[in-house]
């Protein structure tokens, strides 16, 4: 029996909105950075329960593509070594940024947008 990868499995983000983020990831990480540019166009027209959330997930969505897109090793996105091990570390640690009570929507927003891209590439990369 094989396994059907479902790359939107566990994200945070639901709907089209969640079509939306995998287009942007796999265009992201595939670096097809205009189609990139169009899914987080389509992210940015999407309704969230919150607007201050919001901003913050597509603050994280901004940086990331534009991390991607440079290259530069300084950032966290491309210095680090994301085997599976490291991806659900990462996961974890970005769900327990979220719940810390200080947090503001923002900061939930951004650290979900971290999140979902560290439990997208847990659900399609081959180990």
């Amino acid at each position: 029996m094989t396994k059907t990868i479902k790359p939107g499995r566990g994200l945070t983000v639901t709907g089209k909105t969640r079509e939306s983020v995998l287009s942007f990831f796999k265009n992201m990480i595939d670096r097809r950075f205009t189609e990139a540019e169009k899914a987080l166009s389509a992210i940015r027209e999407r309704k969230f329960t919150d607007e201050e959330y919001k901003t913050g997930y597509i603050n994280a969505l901004d940086g990331l593509l534009l991390s991607v897109r440079s290259g530069d090793e300084r950032d966290f996105y491309n210095r680090t070594n994301l085997n599976k091990k490291n991806l659900k570390e990462h996961k974890e640690e970005f769900k327990e940024f979220r719940k810390t009570p200080i947090r503001t929507q923002f900061d939930s927003g951004y650290f979900a947008a971290w999140s979902d891209i560290m439990q997208y590439k847990i659900n399609v990369d081959k180990d």
